[in-house]
């Protein structure tokens, strides 16, 4: 069986929990608490030096980047095949979740700018420090370090911004073709931005592509329609963060909308 580590709010394990629902397939769930530092125990980091979740075990075998682990899902686990069979086909999906990377990286400054700096900021300096200090990545602990300077305010928020902005763009183009990504059959393109779109919502910036984009906010309906939105998105979910996550945003909505606004005019 396959082992399954993840965070139960984390975006990229979700990705891959969307995965294992739409095979329909049961695996061994490791939950790894972010909020307490899992991620960083040394026997994790032996599986995933990126101090980072999913990762999952397979036949003895250790892969991690949610991405790579989807296909790798997608080519061994029985059930409905999620990428198409031609090759020209399998290469537009790959179009897609190859810029997963980027829009993740926009997901994760919003998230910081908006919730965890609320969060981090209620804690003492030190505690703080020993928390950017843990992360392996120096470019990681000098972003997380300025978001926690400036927050909103920070000019990566802006770059997070308008990398959503070229994503809605290009996506609103592509459903004109079909009800997904890559037209009549939900893929692995889809799969790898719903829990970002997911967590953006959360965020109260929904209104990002509900008020601009309506095939996207079409195809994101049609996503959570899905019965493995539930299972492996919402469901898990705890209230108090999602409590957390209501508190810290909507303080923040009006300008969010207000800075993405003024972004689509200028992208």
């Amino acid at each position: 069986m396959l082992t399954l580590y993840h965070g139960a709010s984390a975006v990229c394990a979700a990705k891959v929990r969307v995965t294992l629902a739409e095979k329909g397939a049961d695996y061994d769930s490791r939950p790894v608490n972010l909020q307490t530092g899992e991620q960083f125990d040394p026997e994790y980091m032996k599986l995933n030096p990126n101090a980072v979740v999913p990762t999952i075990v397979h036949e003895g075998n250790v892969l991690i980047e949610s991405t790579v682990i989807n296909e790798y899902i997608d080519d061994v686990i029985p059930g409905p095949a999620l990428r198409p069979a031609d090759p020209y086909g399998r290469a537009r999906v790959r179009l897609w979740t190859k810029r997963e990377d980027t829009i993740h990286d926009a997901i994760n400054t919003m998230t910081a700018s908006i919730l965890f700096r609320a969060e981090l900021m209620q804690k003492p300096p030190e505690e703080r420090q020993k928390r950017y200090e843990k992360m392996p990545d120096p470019a990681k602990r000098a972003k997380w370090a300025e978001i926690m300077d400036k927050g909103v305010e920070s000019p990566l928020v802006d770059e997070a911004l308008a990398r959503f902005a070229k994503l809605f763009r290009d996506m609103e183009k592509a459903l004109a073709k079909g009800p997904w990504l890559t037209g009549e059959s939900f893929t692995l393109a889809d799969i790898g931005l719903i829990s970002f779109f997911y967590r953006l919502e959360m965020l109260e910036c929904a209104g990002m592509w509900t008020w601009h984009f309506p095939r996207v906010t079409d195809w994101f309906e049609r996503c959570k329609a899905r019965p493995s939105f539930k299972i492996a998105i919402a469901d898990h979910i705890p209230a108090p963060a999602a409590a957390s996550y209501r508190l810290h945003s909507a303080p923040l909505r009006e300008t969010v909308e207000a800075r993405f606004a003024e972004t689509l005019k200028l992208a």
